[in-house]
């Protein structure tokens, strides 16, 4: 899985029209509530999939096609292309907005009547009452605000969540129609 860009870009290794954005690892943390990754780019899906190794015993394979985070993007509106300086360590929080009510409380003084135990002159328990008054929080109502919520099952959709967080970032560089996910 990765993200091509269908473009005329030129790159430290030459030209391409497919160039390919593959997330090599993936770092989480529960505790910060971070999804941390790091990205290479290729001069096209094909020399990235020739550096993957097919069995785990055999020796990893020179990263041929490997392009520099400095390119040169070409359209039509750009006759002298565009220098994008693309950065391979993305971080991704784990929260998702969300709207919550919030009570609102008031400090209020309140009465109650509290039961006790006590005898008659027959020696017979009784329930009594006392009345007691003190300061409490009253809820007199509730505010909705728009709230960070950890979102932790995002490590659920690990690759669905960061590829689009990275087709976000590509969008500063790059038109979204030049994007596609392969």
């Amino acid at each position: 899985m990765g993200l091509k860009i269908n473009a005329e870009i030129e790159t430290n290794r030459g030209p391409t029209t497919e160039l390919y954005f593959r997330i090599e690892n993936w770092k989480i943390n529960f505790t910060v509530g971070e999804i941390r990754f790091t990205t290479t780019v290729w001069l096209s899906k094909k020399y990235a999939d020739q550096f993957l190794r097919e069995f785990y015993d055999e020796p990893l394979r020179n990263a041929t096609g490997l392009v520099a985070s400095k390119v040169v993007y070409y359209n039509d509106a750009l006759r002298d292309g565009k220098e994008c300086d693309i950065v391979n360590l993305h971080s991704l929080p784990m929260y998702e907005e969300k709207q919550i009510e919030v009570p609102i409380y008031e400090k209020k003084e309140v009465t109650k009547e509290l039961p006790y135990i006590s005898f008659d002159e027959d020696g017979n328990e009784i329930t009594l009452y006392r009345t007691v008054t003190s300061e409490e929080d009253v809820q007199v109502g509730a505010d909705t605000v728009t709230k960070k919520v950890m979102d932790y099952k995002m490590v659920d959709r690990l690759s669905e969540v960061s590829y689009n967080y990275l087709k976000q970032y590509l969008l500063q560089f790059f038109e979204e129609d030049h994007i596609e996910l392969i």
